[in-house]
């Protein structure tokens, strides 16, 4: 989630992003015969979009397919910027190289081959975070502070949970393993649930994250002061509120590393290398149903923009929270799981940390990342982004509710800025069975199921909810020729999880405008 403030997307970039002329299957131009176009609408310049449209264009074309598929695809993006919730701004830094601070998605992984695969093909570089040391914070005291020396940090930290983190690590091998199997799939899935229970992700998405870890004999102590530590700064939530599978991703971020001028890049560099039509500054108000061009064709769609033009696409997309886009859908949908999406604050303050609040001396020696627990805490993180040469720091403090003055006066003896960004950052992760139909496979699942039959499903009466799990976990063609990308986020939110989600959907269009599945070539690493 990041915003850049500063960049503007011009005239030059729209010509980079002029579409591709069309080729028949022997290579050559050829106007007087083209094939029908096949025309795909993307609303949603995020993670996602970006991906859908990346992917989708390298399947209509050699390698993956024998010949270029004449193809359009068009991206909508209300803002003036490409990343959607990922974001940066430029800070100035006398004497130095100007920083960007991310805003919104800080992070990826060296097992995100999506992203990382992107960093190659873009020439993209990236700075490892792993060399940064954290404290957690209690709101009294650190309770446990990182070491330079990693092997005394380790020491200390068995000395304190014993072997939870062990216990701990199985279970995120074993969980991690099972999302890597995903890179090596050609499948198409219709279905969160169906993704799910192809790659054994059910179980633990069903299941509140402090049960599954008891079960698990994960210490109480280990469970509140480390796994909820993360829960809490990267999806907002405490271990009673989210899933297993949320908590298990958040504790798999080894190999923290971000792009050197800000992540946004990678998904600028997606649509790119998509040929799209890229509409910045256009907002989507309506998206209806239209007569098919002959008997037995499928329908098509007309997109509608704020300004009043219309245009027809053959398929779309929609890669943005569908409650939220205010969007008038002309469609027949049927009912739709309402997911919520947590509001975060980020807040970037430039200038000098007072170390007493933290009942230090100086703020030199201030640990990088202050985490907070579920305790009296006035924040949720508190992290230094920029050391400048004036001896100030930038900072990026996140928290459920806006930081107050009072606050920003006892956190800093001096300050020469503070910005200021509200996020729906990701939705409430609450577990959700895959099925109402089977036994509870553990006290967490049967506090979801009670969780579900509570739950409003969007455009359902109570007596209409026959299968809420089935509507919860979401369809992803969710009517003929139009798909939802952002069904996926119940299950996992993350930058390379809307990369999957896009890749999926990327081929669940390339199958449909070819009118078969193609053999499909997967890298072998």
């Amino acid at each position: 989630m990041r915003i850049d403030y500063l960049s503007k997307v011009g005239a030059a970039v729209s010509a980079f992003f002029a579409p591709m002329p069309f080729y028949l299957s022997n290579g050559q131009n050829s106007h007087g015969e083209l094939a029908p176009t096949k025309s795909v609408a993307i609303i949603g310049a995020g993670a996602g979009g970006a991906s859908t449209a990346y992917f989708l264009h390298n399947y209509l074309q050699p390698p993956q397919s024998r010949y270029i598929v004449n193809h359009s695809i068009t991206i909508f993006e209300q803002s003036d910027k490409i990343g959607g919730r990922c974001a940066a701004f430029r800070v100035r830094n006398p004497g130095e190289k100007d920083e960007f601070v991310e805003v919104g998605a800080s992070i990826f992984v060296k097992v995100n081959r999506h992203l990382n695969d992107a960093v190659k093909e873009f020439g993209l570089k990236t700075k490892p975070l792993d060399n940064e040391l954290a404290a957690i914070w209690n709101g009294k005291e650190f309770i446990f502070e990182e070491s330079q020396w990693r092997f005394w940090s380790v020491l200390k930290g068995l000395r304190r949970w014993g072997i939870a983190p062990l216990k701990l690590h199985r279970l995120l091998k074993k969980t991690q393993s099972d999302m890597l199997q995903s890179y090596k799939s050609t499948e198409t899935f219709d279905s969160i649930v169906a993704f799910a229970k192809r790659f054994q992700l059910e179980k633990v998405a069903s299941v509140f994250s402090d049960i599954f870890l008891e079960e698990n004999g994960i210490g109480k102590l280990y469970t509140k002061e480390i796994v909820e530590v993360a829960t809490r700064v990267n999806y907002g939530s405490n271990l009673n509120e989210i899933h297993a599978l949320g908590a298990l991703v958040t504790m798999a971020a080894e190999d923290a590393l971000q792009v050197q001028d800000g992540n946004f890049q990678l998904f600028e560099g997606m649509v790119g290398r998509s040929k799209a039509h890229v509409r910045l500054n256009t907002k989507v108000m309506r998206v209806r149903k239209v007569a098919p061009l002959h008997k037995g064709a499928e329908p098509r769609f007309e997109v509608t923009t704020a300004s009043g033009h219309s245009e027809i696409f053959d398929s779309v997309v929609i890669a943005a929270p569908i409650h939220s886009t205010n969007i008038d859908f002309d469609l027949d949908l049927p009912p739709q799981p309402k997911v919520n999406y947590r509001t975060i604050h980020a807040t970037f303050v430039r200038g000098h940390i007072n170390p007493a609040y933290f009942n230090m001396t100086s703020a030199d020696k201030l640990p990088s990342h202050i985490l907070t627990t579920n305790t009296d805490a006035e924040f949720t993180s508190l992290s230094i982004q920029v050391r400048l040469s004036t001896g100030e720091t930038v900072t990026k403090i996140f928290s459920p509710e806006p930081i107050q003055a009072d606050l920003l006066d006892r956190l800093y003896s001096s300050r020469t800025w503070v910005k200021q960004k509200v996020w729906k950052a990701y939705p409430r992760m609450q577990p959700i069975p895959a099925s109402l139909d089977v036994d509870p496979i553990s006290n967490g699942a049967e506090k979801s199921l009670q969780l579900l039959q509570e739950q409003h499903v969007f455009g359902q009466q109570p007596h209409q909810r026959q299968s809420a799990a089935s509507a919860a976990w979401g369809k992803v063609e969710i009517v003929p020729g139009v798909f939802y990308l952002n069904a996926f986020e119940p299950l996992i939110s993350a930058m390379e999880t809307e990369t999957i989600a896009g890749k999926n959907i990327a081929r669940l269009l390339r199958d449909r405008i070819l009118g078969h599945c193609p053999v499909e070539k997967i890298p072998s690493s």
